[in-house]
């Protein structure tokens, strides 16, 4: 634990892919996270108790207790990776500004996943297509995952071209973007996607599920790639 801080508690849910991002970055940099379930299933996460810790109602929320008496709440998976990464820097799952090309490389895809992916197709929105517009939300979710995961594949094939490619989406060391990505690829999987249709990023996600971090991380922790 950094020095600064007395604990971290992470509130989490099993299969919210924005929380698994945290739950693998936490496992990459061996952070200890003191982890605190919220069952959506029980719409916990609309509690007063949780409310009074996240107003959005939503998961992650990483609350830091830096003293006995002064501790703070971070929400948004964003922000908490990057408060984590600046307390725990190793590995980095950020290139340094150094190296621009890759940096930007990196954020781009993670960004694609978490504003173009992710928050179209989440539970909220789902109920909300099918109970207020009489739509499909598992079929709508379907097809933002299969949008972007072309989108995704697009930007791979570049790289590829441009650098050779790499193991990892960018390059051949995990970063933000692998995090971004699997919980995604997991989500996709759960409304019936099929993998096959981007083979680069297939490789890059079966790459990423051979380590540990990933496999305890990922969406259900411990869970499975398929369901």
């Amino acid at each position: 634990m950094a020095a600064t801080f007395k604990a971290l508690h992470l509130y989490t849910a099993p299969l919210s892919g924005c929380s698994a991002r945290i739950r693998i970055a936490a496992y990459l940099k061996s952070i200890p996270l003191i982890y605190h379930t919220i069952d959506i299933s029980k719409s916990e996460q609309s509690s007063s108790t949780y409310l009074a810790i996240n107003p959005n109602g939503s998961v992650p929320s990483l609350t830091v207790e830096a003293s006995s008496s002064q501790k703070f709440t971070i929400t948004q998976s964003p922000a908490i990776l990057d408060f984590l990464s600046a307390h725990f820097p190793d590995p980095p799952l950020l290139p340094g500004i150094e190296r621009p090309r890759e940096r930007a490389r990196v954020m781009e895809l993670a960004s694609l996943v978490a504003c173009d992916i992710q928050p179209p197709q989440n539970s909220r929105i789902r109920k909300k297509i099918g109970q207020d517009f009489n739509g499909n939300g598992e079929t709508w979710a379907r097809w933002v995952y299969e949008r972007g995961f072309s989108i995704y594949e697009t930007f791979l094939e570049t790289r590829r071209k441009e650098k050779g490619g790499g193991k990892y989406s960018v390059g051949n060391e995990v970063s933000l973007a692998d995090v971004f990505l699997v919980p995604a690829v997991q989500g996709g999987l759960r409304v019936g996607i099929e993998l096959g249709k981007w083979p680069i990023l297939k490789e890059i996600v079966d790459e990423c599920w051979s380590l540990e971090a990933f496999r305890k991380g990922g969406l259900g922790g411990h869970g499975r790639l398929v369901p």
